[in-house]
């Protein structure tokens, strides 16, 4: 098979997909005409609206990251489709880009570059209708976040957060949180067994359940905008695929079969599937305590060409809506409107090519 050498660094370009591709502005929050805040209706068990829409039907809706870490293990091109549903997924017909036992952490913000190699890359020519990314399913968000009412789109907001504090500002903390939202309790609502915290490599009773009261808020939240200091990286396992409202630790699902991205990411021509494996890198995870992996496949529409003369590579992530903001509201208390969490989204992963050529541009 023939080979070629790209001599150039391998980069992750974070981007805001909408206004790179298919606009996906339906899935994120309304916001004022500015997009520096987000509009919040009070009095109301549903405070948010969708953008572009006036409806205000949402306890959660998605937005853009300020940052957004990630461990990655693997990233690689395919030849044939490696999703295997609940079977362990086939890596043969793939050739790596990274590929690390350790996996190696990075942080994505929108519009900026990050190396991924620091070193030649090694790929077959050939066509690739396939990419898998193999990450740490501790996925770190960090964010903080202003709310106005939408009755007229500049007065404050109240939110009110973790411990005692409130305001129009709320951001992350260091906390974790699950994907089903389930804890380590082991309680009478099906959640996880009281060892899946260590199972995770995290301290004993680190996970943390979210909710409509200052103690199960996982947001912290104040009148004024937070310093940079005061906002950091909260935790997001993805502890099951299942897709049910009220997730049953005895149903667990390691795949997800593949839908389109343009809903949930802005990126069109691409559809995605998942699984959940262990940490092994390889096999096909069994329960919620032994999944640390998440894979996910991406499957182009126009596939990504390796010739001869591709002489630059790049991976563009949009994480355009990549951060889930959820809320809750205590109905006994006046509609208080709670910080629950962040929950980290789907991203979304673009193959550019740079071509040997006057003017050589990214495609």
């Amino acid at each position: 098979m023939k080979k070629f050498l790209i001599t150039i660094f391998i980069y992750f370009t974070a981007f805001f997909a909408s206004t790179i591709f298919a606009n996906a502005a339906s899935t994120g929050c309304a916001k004022t005409d500015d997009g520096t805040a987000i509009l919040v209706k009070t009095g109301d068990t549903t405070p948010f609206a969708l953008a572009g829409t006036t409806t205000y039907d949402k306890d959660a809706c998605s937005q853009e990251p300020d940052e957004y870490k990630i461990k990655f293990f693997k990233v690689a091109l395919c030849n044939a489709d490696p999703y295997k549903g609940a079977a362990d997924p086939d890596f043969s017909s793939c050739s790596d880009i990274f590929n690390e036992v350790g996996g190696s952490e990075k942080i994505i913000e929108p519009n900026t570059e990050v190396d991924l190699l620091e070193e030649a890359l090694l790929l077959p020519v050939g066509s690739y209708p396939y990419m898998v990314v193999l990450v740490d399913n501790h996925l770190n968000v960090k964010h903080k976040q202003r709310y106005v009412l939408e009755s007229d789109g500049t007065t404050a907001a109240t939110i009110f957060g973790n411990t005692s504090g409130s305001g129009q500002w709320c951001y992350t903390i260091a906390t974790a949180t699950t994907y089903t939202g389930l804890d380590a309790s082991a309680g009478s609502d099906n959640d996880h067994p009281i060892d899946y915290d260590t199972d995770q490599g995290l301290a004993n009773n680190a996970v943390k359940k979210s909710g409509g009261s200052t103690s199960l808020a996982q947001l912290k939240c104040q009148s004024s905008e937070p310093g940079a200091s005061d906002v950091v990286f909260a935790t997001e396992i993805i502890d099951d695929l299942q897709d049910a409202d009220s997730p049953d630790t005895a149903d667990f699902e390691a795949f997800r079969e593949y839908n389109s991205a343009l809903e949930e990411t802005g990126v069109a021509g691409i559809d995605m599937a998942q699984n959940l494996l262990l940490a092994d890198n390889v096999s096909i995870a069994t329960t919620p305590n032994n999944a640390r992996r998440l894979l996910s496949h991406f499957k182009y529409a126009s596939p990504v060409i390796i010739s001869e003369n591709t002489v630059g590579f790049k991976l563009r992530f949009s994480t355009f809506s990549s951060v889930s903001i959820d809320m809750s509201v205590d109905t006994s208390d006046n509609n208080k409107i709670y910080g629950a969490k962040v929950g980290g989204d789907p991203f979304m992963v673009q193959a550019q090519t740079k071509t040997k050529r006057a003017r050589g541009a990214w495609r």
